[in-house]
C-alpha cells in the first residue's frame, strides 16, 4: 500500500510538470537540448555522414532511441512532437528506475519505513519533480536509471549484468563506463576499521594545504579568477579557506583504517583480473574513439578550462547547489556521516572510490552530471539510516522539507527570464525573476540567493542533527 501511494504521488506531480512549463526559449530546449533533439530528428538520416565527438557519443542513446522510435511508427519529427515523445521516453527512464529502486530495497532487507526514506531521497528531489520535464531533451533519466541498476546488480554481483548495463551505459554517460568497470574488476571485500583509539596523523594537514593550494593555481592561472573584480575574488579565497573545514569533519569521522585497506586491495586485487579490467576498458575507449569524430576541439587544456566555470564562487556552495537538485541526501550525508563511513567500507573499495571521484566531480562538473552515481551514493546513505528508527511523523517532515527544497513548486518562467535566455544579458541576472532559474546553475547565482539557500540548508541540517539521536536505536 504504502509503494503505490509513493509511486502515485511521484507521478502525479510528473503529470503536473508536464503539462506545465518548458524551456520558454527554442521551442522548450536550451544549452545542449537543442543539439540533442536534432540528433533525435536526423540520426537515421545523418548515421553515415554524421560526425560525434568524444563526448556527444557517450551521451547520445537517449536520443537515438528518440530518433527511432519516432522512425519505426512514421511520426513528424517537429519539434512539438519530439518534446512529446523525449517526455514519454523519460516517463520510461523513471519507471525502469523505480522498479529497480524495488529490487534494491528487496536485496537490502528493508522495512516499509526505510523504503519511505529511501524513495524520498532518490525521487523527490528538483532533478525528477521539475528539471528532466521542463528540460526533457537530457540524458539525465536514463543514466540515473542504468545507475540504479548497477548498483541493483552490484549488491548481489550479478556479473553479467552488470557488465551489459555498464556497456550500455557507456552511450549514456562516460560515468557509468567508470563505476561498471570498478565494480566489475576491484574486490568487494570490506575495508578494516581502527581497533581501539585511531592514531593521529598528518595526512589530513597535508590535503588541508595542498588541495587549496592547488585549486588556487588553477583558479588564478588557468580558470581567470584574476580578472574578476576583487569582490568575486575574495569569495572565491573564502570558497577555498572553507574546504579544509570539510577535509577536518571527514577526517574526525572517519574510522576506516586507510593503511590496511590499501595493503588488502594489493593482496586480493587479481593481476589478470585487473589486467583484464584494464584491457577491457581501452579497447571500449578506443572502440568509442574510432566511432567518433571531431574531437580536434576536445582536450584537457579545454577541459581543466570549462570545468572552472561557475566553481567556487562562494564557500561552500557546491554543497547548496547539490542540494538544491538532488535534494536531501547531501544535507543527510553530513549529519549521518559517522553512520555513512562504515556502510560504505562495507561494501568494499568500488564504492569507496567511485564516491570519492563523485566527490570531487561535485565541484567541477555539471551538478545534473552526477545522475548515474546519485543511485550509489543514495543507496549507501539507506543503509547508513537503517540503523535509526522513523516513525511515519518523522517519515512525513522528511517528505516536506524533500519537497520544499526541491522547488518543484515555484514557478520559473517568466518575460524576464525569456529575455536573459534569448539575449544572455548580465545585467538583471539578479533579479527574483531570473534567479527563480539561475540558483539551479551555480555560475549564475547571486549572493542574495545564495545566502538565502545556505541559511535554509544549515537551518534542516541543523533540525535532523538536533533529532539525530531519537532516531537512533540499538542494532
Amino acid at each position: 500500500m504504502r509503494k503505490a501511494l509513493l509511486i502515485s504521488f511521484l507521478l502525479l506531480i510528473a503529470l503536473i510538470q508536464i503539462n506545465g512549463e518548458k524551456v520558454p526559449v527554442n521551442e522548450g530546449a536550451f544549452g545542449d537540448g537543442v543539439f540533442y533533439r536534432e540528433v533525435g530528428r536526423f540520426f537515421l538520416d545523418n548515421i553515415e555522414n554524421a560526425s560525434y565527438n568524444l563526448v556527444q557519443l557517450t551521451r547520445i542513446l537517449p536520443f537515438a532511441l528518440l530518433n527511432l522510435s519516432f522512425s519505426a511508427f512514421h511520426i513528424v519529427k517537429n519539434d512539438e512532437a519530439l518534446r512529446n515523445g523525449m517526455i514519454i521516453w523519460q516517463v520510461i527512464y523513471l519507471a525502469l528506475a523505480i522498479y529497480w529502486y524495488f529490487r534494491i530495497s528487496k536485496k537490502l532487507r528493508l522495512n516499509t519505513a526505510q523504503i519511505s526514506i529511501g524513495f524520498i531521497l532518490m525521487f523527490f528531489n528538483f532533478a525528477w519533480l521539475k528539471s528532466v520535464w521542463y528540460q526533457p531533451f537530457t540524458p539525465d533519466l536514463m543514466a540515473f536509471a542504468l545507475g540504479m541498476g548497477q548498483m541493483n546488480y552490484f549488491l548481489r554481483y550479478e556479473k553479467f549484468k552488470l557488465g551489459m548495463v555498464s556497456l550500455l551505459g557507456m552511450f549514456v554517460s562516460p560515468l557509468l563506463l567508470i563505476s561498471g568497470m570498478l565494480m566489475l574488476f576491484l574486490p568487494g571485500d570490506k575495508l578494516q576499521y581502527y581497533e581501539g583509539k585511531r592514531p593521529k596523523s598528518l595526512l589530513p594537514a597535508f590535503l588541508c594545504l595542498i588541495i587549496p593550494l592547488f585549486i588556487a593555481a588553477l583558479g588564478w592561472g588557468l580558470w581567470g579568477w584574476g580578472e574578476q573584480p576583487w569582490g568575486a575574488q575574495l569569495f572565491h579565497v573564502l570558497a577555498l579557506i572553507s574546504i579544509p573545514l570539510l577535509i577536518v569533519l571527514g577526517a574526525k569521522q572517519n574510522p576506516i583504517n586507510w593503511a590496511l585497506a590499501i595493503a588488502q586491495l594489493k593482496k586480493r586485487t587479481k593481476t589478470d583480473r585487473l589486467s583484464k579490467g584494464i584491457m577491457g576498458l581501452a579497447g571500449i575507449l578506443l572502440l568509442l574513439v574510432l566511432l567518433s569524430g571531431e574531437n580536434e576541439g576536445l582536450g584537457i587544456a579545454r577541459f581543466l578550462r570549462e570545468s572552472g566555470t561557475g566553481s567556487l564562487r562562494f564557500p561552500w556552495d557546491f554543497i547548496i547547489s547539490t542540494g538544491l537538485h538532488w535534494g536531501l541526501p547531501a544535507v543527510l550525508t553530513l549529519v549521518f556521516l559517522h553512520r555513512f563511513y562504515p556502510e560504505l567500507a562495507g561494501l568494499g573499495w568500488a564504492i569507496v572510490i567511485i564516491l570519492v571521484l563523485g566527490l570531487v566531480f561535485a565541484v567541477f562538473f555539471k551538478i545534473s552530471a552526477l545522475a548515474p552515481w546519485i543511485p550509489i551514493w543514495v543507496g549507501v546513505l539507506i543503509k547508513a539510516l537503517k540503523k535509526y528508527s522513523w516513525t511515519t511523523k518523522e517519515l512525513l517532515l522528511l517528505g516536506f522539507f524533500a519537497l520544499l527544497v526541491s522547488l518543484a513548486w515555484l514557478p520559473i518562467n517568466s518575460s524576464g527570464l525569456q529575455d536573459f535566455l534569448e539575449n544572455r544579458g548580465s545585467d538583471a541576472v539578479n533579479s527574483f525573476s531570473i534567479q527563480k532559474w539561475a540558483i539551479h546553475y551555480p555560475e549564475y547565482i547571486s549572493l542574495t540567493a545564495y545566502a538565502v539557500l545556505a541559511v535554509v540548508w544549515g537551518a534542516i541540517a541543523f533540525f535532523f542533527y538536533g533529532r539525530r539521536k531519537k532516531y537512533l536505536r540499538e542494532y
